[in-house]
């Protein structure tokens, strides 16, 4: 509401109009905003509004922020390189100069591999509880309660990424900690944290991976990962079904997005014509 009352140099919620709207639109994207975020600005403030209205709290009959989405390009999804990957993955050593924060790095290692093995949202991964990892049949059970769709889902437990969860659950195991406890928590294990004792939150994960960019020079994020995953699968298309369900979506329509234009595949096909 501060960015519309500022923009429209408006007090009260009833003195806008399409017309200031529009003009506020024509001053901002592609000047100093996105066109996806000039849509977030309208989904919030038309919902407001919407209430208003059907409350009657506001006079409008029409709601002034009908049709004032803007279409929005496809822009090319921030993505790791192979060598950003094994730099994340394998390049960060045990030193003096290692920020504390990363320490233990067994730790740290534990959950870049499964944001790339797994391309695991954050917040699914922050709220991973000990008794949703089976190592045993290595699955990991994501539950309706953590799931974006509000379905089962389960992700396979990669060879690769089998050891780096197996060291992290008997480091839980000698702490005692229960089924029910948060799978990843830094605050078990860390030197470095405010929280001691408590369960990580979703914007520890974000700082990790803020000083993990600062220390490494790559420019890093647990969504970038899901990002990679789905575009490097989706350079072939017989893997459809496999990023779709990796993914977790429930429409197939999403996993196609990650689909990028290459010439080259379209000029084989287009041989054989």
């Amino acid at each position: 509401m501060r960015q519309l009352q500022h923009n429209c140099n408006v007090k009260f919620p009833d003195e806008v109009s399409e017309l200031l709207i529009l003009q506020w639109r024509q001053t901002v994207v592609g000047k100093s905003i996105i066109e996806v975020t000039w849509n977030s600005y309208v989904r919030q403030l038309k919902t407001i509004f919407k209430f208003g209205i059907e409350k009657q709290l506001l006079p409008f009959i029409k709601n002034p922020f009908d049709g004032l989405f803007i279409r929005e390009g496809k822009r090319k999804r921030k993505v790791y390189t192979s060598s950003d990957l094994d730099r994340l993955s394998f390049g960060i050593k045990e030193s003096k100069h290692l920020p504390a924060i990363l320490r233990p790095l067994w730790f740290t290692r534990a959950i870049i591999m499964t944001f790339r093995y797994t391309a695991i949202r954050r917040s699914q991964l922050n709220k991973l509880r000990i008794k949703d990892i089976d190592l045993i049949n290595q699955v990991i059970h994501i539950s309706p309660k953590i799931n974006k769709n509000h379905e089962y889902h389960t992700l396979p437990i990669s060879t690769t990424l089998y050891p780096y969860l197996n060291k992290l659950l008997n480091e839980l195991k000698k702490l005692k900690q229960p089924p029910e406890s948060q799978f990843f928590n830094i605050n078990l294990f860390s030197t470095a944290v405010k929280r001691k004792g408590k369960e990580m939150t979703a914007d520890q994960v974000s700082y990790l991976f803020k000083v993990i960019s600062k220390y490494t020079g790559i420019i890093s994020s647990p969504h970038r990962f899901r990002h990679t995953a789905a575009t490097n699968l989706m350079k072939k298309p017989e893997n459809l079904y496999v990023a779709k369900q990796l993914l977790g979506h429930k429409d197939i329509k999403v996993t196609l997005t990650y689909i990028e234009d290459d010439v080259e595949v379209v000029r084989k096909y287009t041989n054989l014509l």
